[in-house]
């Protein structure tokens, strides 16, 4: 039984129906509270948050409430997705979890809201958590919208149930500690163990996209669920010499700045008519008809590193009395609030650098009460590379379609020293695809197609000219070289992290190079052991004797930053590309064109050739290349045309 709305609305399964009876039992027992006021209240006092900050309740000295959470990231690894019929451990685990509920008496807090504005778009969602965790829901009340008047008691179109304490009643019943159950069917979701706000906000996006893609194939309206940002950008084109109204999204991992370009002014010049509406900050439905519609009232923003000059914007909405903050650093004594500091009294090493807000985006400058994009006329996907990808790329439609299943970004070493650098990939830079990601890509490629005005762009945010530089090297026998090694995989940070070296250039010019993270490698008869795990386990056998480090070295690699690609670099490319100002060339290796020129921009400062000899070009070349072909080659059901453009 649906909704009414059309296929891939929920249907009656196991888990849909155990949603609705923990929700008829807490009723009928008394122990429902929908009350906001109530909720609010309980939040106000949380018990993880006052009890490790040492405060009377959760405020900072803004007047808005900044929570913490045991759990301090998305538990992917425990997510697991099924269509209708669970399977025999994730029946148990969600049975087990419904007999807590009704048997220990405890209250359980609901709330309903609406995701999306547009009446064929639109999802009503339902949250249920454990009366401690209060938070959780003030957080999604602050993020999506408000359900039309009288609506609370219609069925939902999905359901989320989260038991943060499952841990505990899991030990006493030997069952697993954490898990994530997601029944894409029944659009009935399960979070066990976790008490992260992300899990709420990604699990109800992740059971509507599914359903919009799931109409949007059996040819019955929906769309295909993007995580980007969007808005509108209203610039002086070049072309018509008029001010044009153009519909911007912007994809892009964690960390890319996605969210930051995507409530971002540009600097655009208001004296001409210049301006952007800021319209959605991570999701959006993509329809054939070339619209684009948003799914959120507010913005679940990064908090890491936030300062008013660079975001002004975002920052503003961070401390504002509305916002609500997760994991930030808040002062025990002053109340104040640390963007850049990252204790964190759960984190793993004790630093969360995962911290988060909900800002009010109508709060923000540049807003208004739309979230819908009319027309989408410019689409970016937003990598961090630190060698020979440039600032931007115009790509035609099959390179458009590549580089949104390739979703590539590099690990920093903020998340992981050991593999800074390295590539990281995500089809459509989205975690949360449900189904075949090939699918997910000849579905854009249609889109694409169907609405060949839009002009995609590969913007690169983060460096150029980056490189690894091996230090040194000594025995591994030596103590002093063990010791090292230690502090390292303990999770020390050299002395030399953040600071400046000269590194000479082919042609002879010396540039100073940040040093974004110092790494030690150990050679061992012809390999190189780099990963944590295996550094640790060698750490282990060199204490226990049965390893002397005779024959090994220990090599210090220094990762250089390339030249950072500010975010004013990147504001004026997406500016000028608006104003249609950009002239363009082929890149011959890569066959997608490149800026030739880009007014208020000195593309000298990305000319590979001043960063690399042409061995070394050619090998980064490759090594890309090759990388991309292989991913792309993992999607069996991907459109040759699409596969077929990086060879």
């Amino acid at each position: 039984m649906g909704n009414g709305k059309g296929p891939g609305d929920f249907v009656s399964t196991p888990a849909r129906e155990l949603a609705a009876k923990i929700t008829k039992t807490a009723r009928e027992g008394g122990r429902l509270v929908r009350s906001r006021g109530a909720i609010g209240e309980l939040a106000l006092r949380d018990e993880t948050t006052v009890s490790t900050r040492g405060t009377a309740d959760v405020l900072t000295k803004y007047r808005n409430p900044a929570f913490v959470s045991r759990v301090t990231s998305r538990s992917a690894a425990f997510t697991e997705i099924f269509f209708g019929e669970p399977n025999e451990r994730q029946r148990t685990l969600i049975e087990a979890a419904a007999a807590y509920l009704a048997g220990s008496g405890v209250e359980l807090l609901v709330m309903d809201k609406q995701m999306g504005l547009h009446p064929e778009h639109s999802h009503h969602c339902r949250t249920i958590v454990t009366k401690p965790f209060a938070r959780l829901l003030v957080m999604w009340d602050k993020l999506i919208f408000d359900l039309p008047a009288g609506r609370e008691e219609e069925e939902p179109d999905q359901v989320l149930v989260m038991i943060p304490e499952w841990g505990d009643v899991a030990k006493r019943l030997g069952l697993d500690p954490r898990a994530i159950f997601c029944d894409a069917t029944g659009r009935a979701t399960y979070v066990l163990g976790s008490d992260y706000f992300g899990e709420v906000k990604k699990g109800h996006l992740r059971m509507a996209m599914y359903a919009e893609k799931t109409r949007l194939l059996a040819g019955s309206g929906g769309g295909l669920g993007v995580h980007a940002g969007g808005k509108v950008i209203r610039a002086l084109d070049a072309t018509s010499g008029k001010v044009e109204n153009k519909g911007a999204i912007f994809f892009g991992l964690s960390g890319t700045g996605k969210t930051t370009l995507s409530v971002h002014h540009f600097w655009l010049d208001p004296a001409k008519g210049e301006s952007v509406v800021i319209r959605q900050d991570d999701f959006f439905v993509m329809t054939e008809s070339g619209t684009a519609h948003g799914t959120e009232d507010n913005a679940y923003i990064k908090t890491e590193g936030l300062e008013p000059e660079g975001q002004p914007l975002l920052y503003a909405g961070a401390v504002s009395p509305s916002a609500v903050l997760e994991n930030v650093y808040v002062d025990p004594k002053t109340l104040d609030v640390d963007f850049f500091r990252y204790d964190h009294p759960f984190a793993p090493g004790g630093r969360c650098l995962n911290g988060r807000g909900v800002v009010v985006r109508r709060e923000l400058d540049f807003t208004d009460a739309e979230i819908d994009l009319p027309r989408v006329d410019l689409i970016f996907f937003i990598t961090r590379r630190e060698t020979i990808v440039p600032p931007a790329a115009r790509l035609d439609p099959e390179q458009a379609a590549a580089f949104f299943m390739l979703g590539e970004s590099i690990i920093t070493s903020a998340s992981d020293p050991t593999k800074a650098g390295q590539s990281v990939r995500e089809v459509g830079t989205n975690p949360f695809i449900v189904g075949s990601e090939g699918e997910e890509g000849n579905i854009f490629y249609r889109i694409i197609r169907k609405n060949p005005k839009v002009q995609c762009f590969l913007l690169n945010t983060g460096g150029f000219g980056g490189r690894t530089v091996e230090r040194s090297s000594e025995p591994l026998d030596a103590p002093e070289a063990r010791e090292k090694l230690r502090r390292f995989v303990d999770g020390g940070k050299h002395p030399d992290t953040g600071s400046k070296i000269d590194h000479a250039l082919p042609a002879g010019e010396t540039m100073k190079f940040k040093v974004s993270s110092v790494r030690y490698e150990v050679a061992r008869g012809g390999t190189r052991l780099r990963a944590r795990n295996d550094l640790k386990d060698l750490l282990a056998a060199l204490d226990a004797g049965t390893e002397s480090g005779a024959g090994m070295a220990l090599v210090e690699v220094a990762v250089l930053a390339g030249q950072k690609i500010s975010i004013q670099d990147s504001a004026a490319v997406i500016r000028e590309i608006a104003r249609s100002g950009v002239v363009w060339k082929r890149d011959a290796f890569w066959g997608y064109e490149v800026p030739e020129s880009i007014p208020g921009l000195d593309l000298a400062r990305y000319d590979e050739r001043r960063f690399y000899t042409d061995g070394e070009l050619a090998a980064l070349r490759e090594t890309l290349r090759a990388e991309r072909v292989a991913w792309l080659a993992r999607f069996t059901d991907l459109d040759p045309a699409i596969a077929g453009t990086i060879t």
